[in-house]
């Protein structure tokens, strides 16, 4: 296992609303109900954390996010420690763990859940997973709340998404319709 370096990542979350804010929520990825620690989700870029929050709406309604929705979310990038990650994106890992690829995008939630639970339980006690969106296939990280992390993030915060060029860009780009 490589070490993760020290580095910023990308947060889009609530207005109001600390970007280092952990929890387990049934619609979320890797948040299986049985997780020892609540979950953070952050990205290695702000397209990737724009289609996370917003992929199912842009994809499932023509091209349409709630324009309330998009108003009330802020930009964080947070600055991690040194981490010691289960690294789903490189091949290898995902070969000695007997996991696919679909298994970690699945539409059936249990089976990426699944997959997040036996790795929070995992003995090598990660700090939390690497893995690739389903929806631009680029880095994302779920943190888990452990004492040997949580207390070392820092964030800092960027803005309104609604003042935000690169949020701006990503809207005209894939033709998204604020409504």
């Amino acid at each position: 296992m490589t070490p993760y370096p020290q580095r910023e990542l990308w947060r889009v979350h609530a207005l109001g609303q600390s970007a280092i804010f952990f929890s387990i929520t049934p619609t979320h990825r890797f948040s299986h109900p049985a997780c020892p620690a609540p979950l953070l989700y952050v990205g290695e870029s702000l397209t990737t954390c724009l289609w996370e929050r917003f992929g199912d709406d842009i994809l499932n309604v023509d091209a349409r996010v709630s324009e309330g929705l998009w108003r009330t979310r802020a930009i964080s990038r947070i600055l991690v420690p040194e981490l010691r990650l289960c690294d789903l994106t490189d091949v290898r890992t995902r070969s000695r763990s007997k996991v696919d690829v679909s298994a970690l995008t699945h539409m059936d939630l249990s089976v990426p859940k699944a997959w997040g639970l036996a790795i929070q339980q995992h003995p090598a006690n990660f700090d939390g997973l690497r893995y690739l969106s389903r929806f631009d296939a680029q880095p994302c990280i779920t943190l888990f709340k452990r004492a040997s992390i949580a207390p070392h993030l820092r964030e800092i915060r960027i803005g309104v998404l609604t003042d935000n060029e690169t949020a701006d860009a990503f809207l005209d780009t894939h033709r998204i319709a604020l409504i």
